[in-house]
């Protein structure tokens, strides 16, 4: 059974999941309810990761200066990690 991947089963709803990476972590998801289900460790990863990006951002605003012109809302660091699925 090398190199076979085995289906997941989504425990919410049963359908099907997928998996797929972001920031070294693999997701799995669920293809009918978009459920997200993390392997033991990968919440603290994706917590620290999300750390890492916020303390880089404030650099970027200091960078950006005072141009009187607002910038739209950026997504948080997990919202964008999570919305857009493997995409």
């Amino acid at each position: 059974m090398h190199g076979v991947t085995p289906k997941l089963t989504c425990p919410k709803c049963g359908s099907e999941m997928r998996s797929y990476e972001r920031n070294g972590v693999t997701v799995d998801q669920c293809t009918e309810c978009k459920g997200i289900f993390l392997d033991r460790g990968e919440l603290e990863r994706l917590i620290a990761a999300e750390g890492a990006h916020y303390e880089r951002e404030p650099m970027q605003r200091s960078e950006e200066g005072r141009g009187g012109r607002r910038k739209p809302k950026k997504r948080s660091f997990l919202e964008g990690l999570l919305e857009g699925g493997g995409d």
